[in-house]
């Protein structure tokens, strides 16, 4: 099954850890790539929708790599003209994710190809260093947070993910300004059945996510100095949230 879900590095506290610079460790992931036969999806320009890939050959010397091309005519001369291409998979349950301004169409061993330059930058997102619970959408789980300084309203985000080391929200579309390394105090978060929890929040990176529903900002936070009750009140939540998960799985 190949990735449909882009993310955009806006900003983050440590770009290294998301961003790869370098040919030769772009070159690497782009052979994995080839040798597990990786699913992509590619987008061309501002199509909504992807097409699906692979990569075909890989020439180092050259600092180029064939992707296999659309069988459509009209996305494959889509593919030509567009710029950029956007191509997502996923090697080991880590989301990869490149750029290029322009391909051009070949045949490569009697079969259609797309060749393109390497990749200057390549975007991973590894696993997280904290098990997460990955939030179902109805019920929503809420943040609320102080909207600013001597404003005294609290805006509410929805929490998209959640463990003992953070969370991650959808950026409301205005009343709280979120920056990488801002710190946002007393930010409540209620816990269904189990208690509410006041926390301080560090914003670690912010993505800007495309899916066929739309595009969202997400920002991705670190508790600070949080209390051992409010770490025993989300452990408990992580539980019992997949102790109803298995029970619905398993009818």
């Amino acid at each position: 099954m190949t990735e449909t879900i882009r993310f955009d590095l806006l900003e983050a506290d440590d770009f290294a850890r998301y961003v790869l610079d370098g040919q030769t460790d772009i070159a690497f992931y782009l052979r994995a790539m080839k040798d597990k036969r990786a699913n992509i999806s590619v987008y061309a320009g501002r199509s909504p929708e992807p097409f699906p890939s692979a990569v075909i050959a890989i020439d180092e010397s050259r600092g180029t790599l064939l992707l296999d091309a659309p069988r459509d005519a009209a996305e494959l001369d889509l593919a030509c003209k567009s710029s950029p291409l956007v191509c997502l998979t996923s090697l080991e349950k880590v989301k990869v994710q490149f750029m290029v301004l322009q391909c051009s169409a070949l045949t490569h061993e009697g079969h259609p190809a797309l060749e393109m330059p390497f990749p200057t930058r390549m975007l991973r997102l590894q696993r997280r260093d904290y098990y997460r619970l990955i939030l179902p959408q109805h019920p929503p789980l809420r943040c609320l947070m102080p909207a600013g300084e001597g404003d005294g309203r609290l805006i509410e985000a929805t929490v998209l993910d959640i463990s003992s080391g953070g969370l991650a929200v959808v950026v409301p579309p205005s009343g709280v300004e979120l920056k990488v390394e801002g710190v946002i105090d007393n930010c409540q978060i209620t816990l269904p059945e189990l208690g509410s929890i006041t926390a301080t929040l560090q914003v670690r990176n912010m993505f800007r996510v495309t899916e066929r529903g739309g595009t969202e900002l997400r920002a991705g936070c670190q508790f600070v100095g949080l209390p051992g009750t409010a770490d025993a009140l989300i452990q408990r939540y992580i539980l019992r949230m997949e102790r109803d998960r298995a029970a619905r799985q398993g009818g």
